[in-house]
Order: C-alpha cells, then sequence, then structure tokens
C-alpha cells in the first residue's frame, strides 16, 4: 500500500513572498501614482494587509472575493497620501485585476523542491495537494512549476468549501484520493493549517520550515520536519514513511 503525501501548495511549493514581490514591483515601475512607493515597502505592506484579511475569511468561511474587494484599496490607503479617493479606488480596481491575472503564473520556487518531487515519485509515492485557495489560480501555479503532471489531486477550499484546519477539508482531499487517514502525511509550512490540522484528521505530518519562513503562526508539534528539500525523503523515513514502510490501519482502512 503506498504512502499519500499531501502538500499544502503556497509558502511550501510555491513561494508566495517572491512571485508577489516580483509582480509589486512592476506595478511601481508601471503606475505613477505609485512612482514615489519604494518597491520593498510596498510587498511588505502588501504581506501584511493580504495575511489579515486571508486570516479572516478563514476564520469566517468568508470567501475570497472578500480578500480581492479589500486588499488594494487598503494598500493604497496605507502607501499613498497624494492621491484623491476616486483615484485610489479606480487604481486599486486595476491593480488587484492586473494581480490576479499575472502572478499564479510566475514560477519561484524553494530550492530543491522539484527534484525532491520527482524523486518521491519515482519511489512509489502519491502526491497531492491541498490548499487554502482558488482552484483556477491554484492550478495555474502548480503548472507554472511544471508538476501537474506529477500530483494526482488538487484539492482547494472553495472546492471544498472548507478552509484548513477543518477537518472536513481534510477529509474531502482523502476521499478524492482515495486513501485512509493512516496512510497519509500532510506536508506543509503553517503549524495552525497544515500540522494541527492534519493531526486532527488522523494524519501524519511534516513541518516545512524555509530559511525565510514567516514565524509560526501557533503552537503545536509535528511528526517531524525539514528546512532543506533534499532532506525531505529521509524525513519521512524518520517517521515511518519511508518507501518500504507500510501503512498501519487503524480501523476500516477507509478515509472518513
Amino acid at each position: 500500500m503506498n504512502w499519500h503525501l499531501f502538500f499544502d501548495l503556497d509558502r511550501t511549493l510555491w513561494h508566495h513572498e517572491r512571485n508577489a514581490e516580483e509582480v509589486l514591483e512592476e506595478f511601481c515601475e508601471e503606475f505613477i501614482l505609485l512612482k514615489g512607493v519604494s518597491p520593498q515597502t510596498f510587498a511588505q505592506k502588501y504581506q501584511e494587509i493580504n495575511d489579515a484579511l486571508w486570516s479572516v475569511i478563514q476564520s469566517a468561511g468568508y470567501s475570497v472575493d472578500y480578500v480581492r474587494k479589500r486588499r488594494f484599496p487598503q494598500l493604497l490607503e496605507a502607501v499613498i497620501h497624494s492621491a484623491s479617493a476616486q483615484e485610489k479606488r479606480e487604481l486599486a480596481s486595476t491593480l488587484e485585476k492586473a494581480f490576479t491575472d499575472r502572478t499564479p503564473d510566475r514560477a519561484h520556487h524553494y530550492p530543491g523542491m522539484i527534484p525532491a518531487l520527482q524523486s518521491l515519485h519515482e519511489a512509489g509515492y502519491v502526491l497531492h495537494i491541498l490548499t487554502n485557495g482558488v482552484t483556477e489560480s491554484q492550478s495555474r501555479k502548480v503548472a507554472a512549476l511544471g508538476l501537474t503532471s506529477m500530483f494526482s489531486t488538487l484539492t482547494t477550499s472553495d472546492e471544498a468549501q472548507a478552509y484548513k484546519p477543518d477537518r472536513a477539508i481534510f477529509r474531502y482531499a482523502m476521499r478524492r484520493a482515495l486513501c485512509a487517514p493512516e496512510q497519509s502525511v500532510m506536508i506543509g509550512d503553517s503549524i495552525l493549517r497544515d500540522i494541527r490540522g492534519g493531526r486532527e484528521a488522523g494524519m501524519k505530518t511534516l513541518w516545512f520550515q524555509a530559511s525565510d519562513a514567516l514565524p509560526p503562526d501557533a503552537e503545536g508539534t509535528a511528526d517531524g520536519q525539514f528546512s532543506d528539500y533534499g532532506r525531505l525523503a529521509s524525513a519521512l523515513e524518520a517517521i515511518g514513511c519511508g518507501p518500504g514502510d507500510s501503512p498501519t490501519f487503524l480501523a476500516s482502512g477507509k478515509a472518513e
């Protein structure tokens, strides 16, 4: 019986900050109202606002439209002081459309990630993506990385109608993957959403700590951790999920 590995996408495979920063820097060069704004300040403030808004919708169960209607208006209010309210409203609308059009096709990722996944796939692991996000944009990110054919399923919060760490999205993903919790590993950067959520769903967990990762978003303990994709295979072996290790079924062998 094969192990099923469920990867978070943003900040685990796809480098969220670098890809967003690249597009935001382009905005500072293209739009007159942003000419005097530091690209670094613009990107930093965007991340703060975007992350805060995502925390709201993940807690309240709102759709991503809540974020998209608010992040650039709030950002422009914070960084532009000389434009009129009408100018900022119009620019915010333009930036939101350009950002959602451009960003998912960027392909910055973490060092060693692609060969590590290729090796796992060749070793017989079944790979999946489980992400809080919108299917259209998340599938484009996977395509930009050149990894579409490597993943058996892509489960998003809008499709599952639930956000990590809600157990419902993990159950939904495992039903789609036709696997049980006892043969599943959740791999991600968020202690709250990936590690605690995965453990609550009965999965084993691996915490990815990139060298430029954000501070932990909660307290919790994963079964294992790694900070370098060159160490992912050994991290799986260390928690009993190596290619030669067989999953132990505690109940019916079927996902809830």
